[in-house]
């Protein structure tokens, strides 16, 4: 029970102070911040057409401080590849601000395990995985995205086809995928659509949307758009090729999901049991826990049974992950 009251103690002082320094930030800096904001929208690409504009006010101020942090950590000047997965992503935010966001998060899972159970050594090897915590969720929500885009491209390719074969151009074509569908895919093209009429080229625009997508499938609907342009042909019959080719890849990898469904049914029960056990026994019985995290060799073995933890996890992944 102390460990818990610590841990409830904790945290208030913790959102205390914190929400004392954002009430400060925003006393000493609105009118930089309001300025700085103003700029953002005036500057800034709209990424979509049905995205809404960042509320104001305590968000706002939230992540200038978390970009503040972000920018006073020593290496991180090159964030490129961090801010691209933070588009692909679709988390509207800057690199410098993810960086300080990971670093609270670090922070706060250190203390908290620290005050759980004493060790110093336990709570920092939970503050360093707990870093890995926000890049974690920013590859889930990208995988997420592509996944949907890959789902709804053959039926998009479907519209556009039909709409080639009506006569329509292929800008055309795509406008009428924008107000048919509805998903990251639509609003993806609709950013192409904007961006070809506000004079860059349709390539350019595909090319951007590669970058800003990393899906295998569109790559292979934009390189096969971009060769059309090139040296011509049927375009129509391009694209129903590959919508049939995506089709069956969809269809294949539902097949494996089935197939591999008890290994990554297994993986998850394997990855949470000790995790759960040990939550369990420390609610119960916190003495009979406390001697391993106190104990030198205790501590030895805890870290030795994270490592096996990982190893075995990333064992089960590479067995049951299978590329089409």
């Amino acid at each position: 029970m102390s460990g818990m009251l610590s841990l409830f103690i904790f945290t208030g002082v913790f959102l205390t102070v914190f929400l004392l320094v954002l009430a400060v930030h925003q006393r000493f800096f609105a009118s930089r911040v309001m300025v700085l904001q103003r700029l953002d929208n005036a500057t800034t690409e709209v990424v979509t057409g049905r995205e809404q504009a960042s509320s104001p006010g305590m968000r706002v101020g939230l992540l200038r401080l978390m970009g503040h942090l972000g920018r006073a950590v020593p290496g991180m000047k090159n964030l490129k590849d961090t801010q691209a997965n933070l588009i692909k992503a679709r988390f509207f935010m800057k690199a410098e601000e993810f960086v300080g966001l990971t670093i609270v998060v670090g922070i706060f899972i250190c203390l908290a395990i620290f005050l759980m159970t004493g060790s110093l050594l336990v709570g920092v090897i939970a503050g360093v995985l707990g870093l890995k915590l926000p890049g974690l969720l920013v590859d889930t929500r990208k995988k997420k995205i592509s996944d949907a885009i890959t789902r709804e491209l053959p039926e998009a390719l479907s519209i556009v086809t039909n709409g080639l074969r009506a006569g329509f151009s292929f800008p055309q074509a795509l406008s009428v995928v924008c107000r048919e569908m509805d998903g990251p895919l639509a609003d993806e093209f609709s950013r192409v659509l904007r961006e070809n009429q506000l004079g860059k080229p349709m390539g350019e625009a595909l090319g951007d949307l590669q970058e800003r997508t990393d899906n295998d499938d569109l790559n292979l609907m934009v390189s096969a758009l971009l060769i059309n342009r090139q040296v011509g042909g049927n375009l129509a019959e391009v694209l129903d090729n590959i919508s049939h080719t995506i089709r069956e890849r969809v269809r294949i990898k539902g097949e494996i999901q089935t197939l591999t469904a008890e290994g990554r049914i297994s993986a998850v029960i394997l990855s949470l049991l000790p995790v759960a056990v040990a939550g369990m026994i420390m609610v119960i019985n916190p003495g009979y826990v406390s001697t391993l995290v106190q104990e030198p060799l205790g501590i030895i073995m805890i870290v030795l049974a994270i490592i096996l933890q990982i190893i075995g996890i990333f064992v089960i992944r590479s067995m049951i992950n299978l590329e089409v």
